[in-house]
């Protein structure tokens, strides 16, 4: 098998909604599509990939240094030996001659080319991407993946009744689990916010919020106090990602769970994070994202890591709501996967068709990720393709 062409574009999420720490109005993304050779069922073997969310998109990146470092090489150099590709050597050619360290922009650009070669693999071995990762972990696996629903953004209008409409909405659609905004507004407000869905919620059910890296100190014991009584899920990214001296402190004095980890983009970051954030293995959770953590090769590096320090993979919920996220969480045996309550959104229709029963989704037992079954997929992947 022989790589003939790699492609990117650049789309525009056009989303207005807002957390406490950024809006989302200008964001972008990238899609990729990695063509070849190889014929399977007729057709031509493509693989896809499609963003993370929340760091735009990385064009120039691709273009000017990865895409044209995997585009010419030899297929020896990234073949598995049986006619398929090796996502591990091919991870290898597309960072040569990168310094370590000072991780930047560059992971999630190298997490997308990633995310293709999966797809690819998968897609020549004739399974889909979670299966296969069952297969290379060990993990038992069959396309039921544990999910929940994010949402929450702040409206400037209603704000409180469109959000209980979306939960309300979420239940009937068969999610359990859900996580909101926090940092916004008020911490009145918000604790406001919080009982309005508390009391929408019933027996089985959960609510974990998101302050989005924004608080300090003294904000985050005065919020963790007053949400104490719900008995929340999680309350993540109170304080900014890098501080771990700071998520130490924290977690010392929270009687809630927190969840960090989302805006960490390698191994050494992760490792840090293990060594010195003081997180507590048996109730805290992590939340590295895939893609754009320099995609699966850098991750199954980070689980090695977690069972050194004693994490087990339960405890890890990918941040991103997409089907390559998802098949990571179900073929990895990996917590939960994050999908988007508001399907009206580019980023949240990507999974709006998946079926949730319970609060589990059934991923696609197509080969591959299944980005062809989504319902932008042609929005997103034209002049991909040709």
């Amino acid at each position: 098998m022989r790589i003939l062409a790699i492609r990117e574009k650049t789309v525009a999420l056009g989303s207005a909604s807002r957390n406490s720490s950024i809006g989302f109005g200008g964001m972008t993304a990238s899609a990729l599509a990695i063509h070849t050779d190889a014929v399977r069922d007729g057709r031509p073997v493509v693989g896809l990939a499609f963003d993370s969310i929340g760091r735009y998109g990385h064009g120039g990146l691709l273009r000017e240094r990865f895409i044209p470092r995997l585009a010419e090489a030899s297929s020896e150099s990234y073949s598995d030996g049986s006619g398929g590709i090796d996502p591990h050597k091919a991870w290898a050619l597309v960072m040569a001659d990168e310094k370590p360290g000072g991780h930047g922009e560059r992971c999630g650009a190298v997490g997308l080319i990633d995310a293709a070669l999966w797809d690819l693999k998968a897609k020549l071995a004739g399974v889909p991407l979670w299966k296969l990762l069952a297969e290379v972990s060990g993990q038992a696996a069959d396309g039921h993946v544990p999910v929940y629903a994010s949402g929450g953004h702040y409206r400037d209008v209603d704000d409180i009744k469109l959000l209980c409409a979306d939960i309300s909405r979420a239940v009937d659609e068969g999610h359990r689990r859900f996580k909101i905004k926090i940092g916004g507004v008020a911490l009145a407000e918000d604790v406001a916010r919080v009982a309005a869905i508390h009391a929408l919620l019933g027996p089985g059910m959960s609510l974990a919020v998101d302050g989005n890296g924004t608080f300090d100190r003294e904000k985050t014991l005065r919020y963790v106090e007053a949400l104490a009584p719900f008995a929340l899920a999680w309350i993540e990214e109170p304080v900014h990602p890098l501080d771990y001296d700071l998520h130490r402190e924290i977690a010392a004095a929270s009687p809630l769970p927190l969840a960090t980890g989302e805006n960490l983009f390698s191994r050494d970051d992760a490792r840090n994070l293990l060594r010195h954030g003081g997180l507590r293995p048996e109730r805290d959770m992590l939340q590295f994202d895939i893609s754009l953590s320099y995609g699966l090769v850098e991750y199954l590096r980070i689980l090695d890591d977690l069972e050194t320090h004693r994490w087990s993979r339960q405890r890890c919920a990918p941040h991103a709501g997409h089907l390559f996220a998802a098949h990571g969480v179900g073929g990895l045996g990996l917590g939960l996967a994050e999908v988007a309550m508001d399907q009206a959104s580019l980023f949240g229709s990507l999974t709006a068709h998946l079926v949730v029963r319970d609060g589990k989704a059934v991923l696609p037992d197509r080969p591959g990720v299944g980005l062809e079954t989504c319902p932008p997929f042609q929005m997103i992947f034209e002049n991909l393709l040709q």
